[in-house]
Formats: structure tokens, sequence, C-alpha cells
């Protein structure tokens, strides 16, 4: 009931719709849950039919079982072949084959949650559990069972999965708090029970308790010969010599495992000690998740703060500039931006965005890529066609902000590159390498997303030093001919321009190009230029 109920309303929210059901990531849970309602209602069946009732209706439900189940299976592998990716999501394939979303798909593999962890990612969020997590598979097998099995099971898929995204580090921190437990749990029985084997008050009753199980061993032995003499009366009787050998051989098996426990358990004071430390992981781990729960996980992402010598300093930059787009904007006005920031501005500044987190249309996307990534009068074409009135870039090289659009570029032109054929990635790598400064390629210097970020940079400092970069820009003197400055926050990391409109954009050249124009009137169409070629 629940399966189902989920699934229906999963298939409500318009962003999942028939997803639920459609795709193929989706088919082996509900096979099982077909599985389990059958074998169910077999077992239903057999308690209401006699033992050879139930076996004619075994064999009929089988008949008619087999021919529904190989049309369903003909019926979904023709829907699986149709589709180019068989099924499968493009985020499904990029866990399956890590390099899928790089190569066919960027808008996904762009994504900061979509990319591989580091290291320091697993210390952050499981801290402590990443030194647990070995000692509870090690426990698991001691001994493997089919609940440690499914555990291990467990453990090695989600440490797969958050390797190769770090989003999915949730579905790893349920199965580390599992077998964290695991090890801890025995631990903690281990050192108890070395330091309750060790106390004067319980050492000797153990050894009494040790002395009063063999004693009764060796009584219920001599109940055993004493049994074995009355069934076996007919056959020969066994010899002192032999009898003493066998009672000697009892008493030796039943105090063995008494010395075993007792060489394995350790000192006290290591016991002790070893507690104590247990005790005070556990306390650091809770200071450490309160921590990352206030600082980490619940920090707004759009007031920034930076702890210096003088204190603690705030950054405000996003809500200054969505404030003075709400107060200095139409409320009509259409604002290109990139589209992590389409929530953030359509929230708070009440504006109409081209892209926003949601926009599925991968050619959308690619087309503000591509108006990024080009100079900046075909930049201007394609957001004029767009009806843009303004543009909006993040930049973070006065203070040192690394999550700026310079170093989302890339992901603009593979992106933009992706759709339209003539943006290409090496056009804006020297030798590889992504650059900004002097060596730095025409095509990069020239596009309109450098020449937004650092329009006027070279006067903060009369420079142009990049901090986040760690290098001085290649182009530091320019002028804008298509776009006008009209807001930049305090600490340069929003930035804000206007298109200029057409009669402004050509009025130097009107003039000259007027006896030009009077003279080639008629000879040449006046048909309209793709902006996207």
């Amino acid at each position: 009931m629940q399966v189902v109920l989920g699934t229906l309303l999963a298939s409500l929210v318009p962003v999942v719709g028939f997803n639920a059901v459609m795709t193929s990531e989706h088919f082996a849970s509900f096979l099982v849950f077909i599985f389990i309602h059958v074998v169910a209602f077999a077992y239903y069946i057999k308690g209401l039919l006699s033992q050879k009732m139930f076996k004619v209706a075994v064999t009929l439900v089988a008949s008619v079982g087999m021919v529904l189940c190989c049309a369903v299976v003909a019926v979904l592998i023709a829907m699986v072949a149709s589709s180019p990716t068989k099924g499968w999501s493009g985020r499904s394939l990029s866990l399956l084959d890590p390099t899928y979303a790089s190569k066919y798909i960027p808008i996904i593999a762009s994504v900061s949650e979509h990319q591989p962890p580091t290291w320091p990612s697993y210390f952050m969020d499981i801290n402590v559990l990443a030194f647990l997590v070995p000692a509870g598979i090690t426990a698991c097998f001691l001994p493997l069972s089919d609940a440690s099995s499914f555990v291990i099971l467990y453990i090695v898929t989600s440490v797969y999965f958050s390797g190769v995204m770090v989003r999915l580090m949730l579905v790893l921190a349920p199965a580390a708090c599992i077998l964290s437990g695991i090890a801890l749990s025995e631990a903690f029985d281990v050192f108890t029970g070395s330091i309750k084997f060790q106390l004067p008050g319980i050492s000797r009753n153990s050894q009494i308790d040790v002395r009063d199980t063999s004693s009764a061993g060796v009584v219920t032995q001599d109940d055993g010969v004493k049994t074995d003499k009355n069934e076996e009366s007919l056959k020969e009787r066994p010899s002192k010599k032999n009898k003493k050998k066998e009672r000697e051989n009892a008493e030796k098996a039943l105090i063995k495992p008494p010395l075993e426990k007792r060489l394995l358990v350790l000192p006290l004071e290591a016991s002790v000690i070893s507690l104590l430390l247990l005790v005070l992981l556990g306390a650091f781990y809770v200071v450490h998740c309160v921590w990352a729960a206030a600082e980490a996980y619940s920090a707004p992402s759009i007031v920034l703060t930076s702890h210096t010598n003088n204190g603690l300093h705030v950054f405000d930059d996003f809500r200054e500039a969505y404030a003075w787009l709400s107060h200095n904007t139409e409320v009509d006005d259409k604002v290109a931006s990139w589209w992590d920031y389409g929530y953030q501005t359509t929230a708070m500044a009440n504006r109409t965005v081209i892209v926003d987190n949601n926009t599925w249309n991968n050619t959308h996307i690619a087309t503000v890529g591509t108006a990024m990534s080009s100079p900046e009068k075909a930049a201007w074409e394609i957001f004029h066609s767009l009806d843009v009135k303004y543009v909006l870039v993040v930049f973070g090289g006065l203070v040192g902000y690394p999550s700026d659009d310079i170093n989302k570029f890339l992901w603009m032109v593979r992106i933009g590159g992706g759709v339209f054929p003539h943006i290409k990635e090496p056009d804006y790598l020297r030798d590889g390498q992504y650059r900004i400064d002097s060596q730095a390629t025409p095509t990069m210097l020239n596009c309109l997303m450098y020449k937004l970020c650092y329009y006027r940079f070279v006067e903060t400092d009369g420079q142009g030093f990049d901090r986040v970069r760690k290098t001085e820009i290649g182009k530091k003197h320019f002028k804008l001919t298509h776009f006008e400055e009209v807001f930049t926050t305090h600490h340069w990391m929003v930035r804000l321009y206007k298109l200029k409109p057409p009669k402004n954009r050509i009025r130097g050249k009107t003039k000259k190009s007027k006896t030009k124009a009077s003279s080639t009137t008629g000879s040449k169409g006046s048909g309209k230029r793709n902006p996207w070629q």
C-alpha cells in the first residue's frame, strides 16, 4: 500500500510526473514488490486448498504467469530499446559511468553537487566515523551472517556512490552510522568484559562458577558413561584405565574455554583508558556535528561571512544587488545571468530571469552560455533577441570569493558548445590551461564574461590582481560599447550591466555611413542575421 501510494504521490509532482514508473531505475523495486505479493498470495491460497488442488492451481497459475511475464518483458524491452539512453536518466548513467556526464551531458557535470568528493569532505561530513567504519566491517565478519552480509553490502555500495557524487554523502551517512555503532558496541563489550573479569569480587565468583561447571560436567560425564553401560550391557565392559582417561579428557574440554577466555582479557589499566578515550571520541563527534549543523549546513548562502583578525566580516553583496534591481528596474524587465542565481533573483528581486535552477531545457541554458562566451557585439544580439534588459555576473577577484562566474566559465563554454558548434573549448585554453593573465587566448580576453567581470577592475589596486586566480589580469584597459555598467556592489561581488539600446549603439556610425547607405540601397537585401551562428 505504501509503495502504491508513494508512487502515485510522486507522479503528482510536475517535475517527476510519469518518470516514477517509466524510467529503468524504478523497474527493480517494482519487480521485488510484485514478487513479494505473489509469494504472499501463494501462501494464502495454500492454506485454503488441499495439497492436490494446490499443485493443480500452481501449475495453472505458473503457465498463465509465464505467458504474461513474457509479454510484459517484451513490452519493457521494446520501450527501453527505443530510448537512446535505454530508459536511464542522465544522473543514473553518471552513477554507473562517472565519466558519462562530462562527455555527453555537461549541464549535469557542471553542478557542484554532482562532482566527485575530495578526501577532506569525507572527514568534514562523517568525521570520526571514517575510522570506525573499517572496524565495524571487521566485526561483521566475526561471525558472518545474513544480517552482517547485508550491512557489508550496504556500506560498499554507499561508499561507491558517494565517491561518484558528493551529494550522495547522504547515502553514506546512515551506513557509516550503522557500522560505527557495531564497532563501538564490540569495543565496549571487550573493554567492559575485561574490567569485570579482573575486579576482585567478580573474579572469585567466576572461579567458583568455573569449578562448579567443571564438577557438574564430570557428573554429567559419569551419568553418560553409566547410561552407555546400561545400553551396552551386552558389550565388553571398559577397563578402569580407559574410564579414567575418558574422565580426564572431559575435564580438559570443560576447563579449556575459561582458560582461553582469560588469555583474551586486556589489562585493567588499558581497558579503563580505552573506555575513557571512546567516551571522549563520542563527545568530540557530538561537538563536531553541532558545529557543522550550525556553521556549514545552516549558514545562508546569500549572506557570506569571513573571520579576520578584526572580527567577523559580513559580505551582503547579493542582497545589495537584488535590492537595487527591485527598486531601480521595471517590473517586466528581464535579467540574464547564469542559472545558479535564478531562484535568488526571482525571489529577492522579483524580476523575471532567462534561466534558473529548475530549467530543464538544455538549449535554453546553452543559449545563455553561448552569449557569455561570445564577443560583446554577438552577445548583445543574443540577449537583445531574448528581450533581456540587464545582465548579472558574480565576480570574486577582489575579495577572494572562489565560486564566481570566472571559475564557472568553462562550463558555460562546454554547455554552449554542445548545442552551438562554433563555441569550442580549446579556443579559450592556452596549451590546455585555463588562464586569464597576459598568456590567455584572444578569444578568452574578448569574450563577454571576461569583460563584464574585469571592467574597471584595474582601478581597484592599479594592477588588476585577481585574488582567486592569484595573477594579474591580461587585459586591463578596455571600454564597453554595447553594455553599460549600472551598479557594482561594495565588494565588487555582484555587477549589473544594462544593454544599450540600438539607437545609442549605432549613433556614431549613422552620419559616416549615410552616403554609403544611400548608394547601396536596393543592391542587397536587408535580411536579419542569425545572432547565434
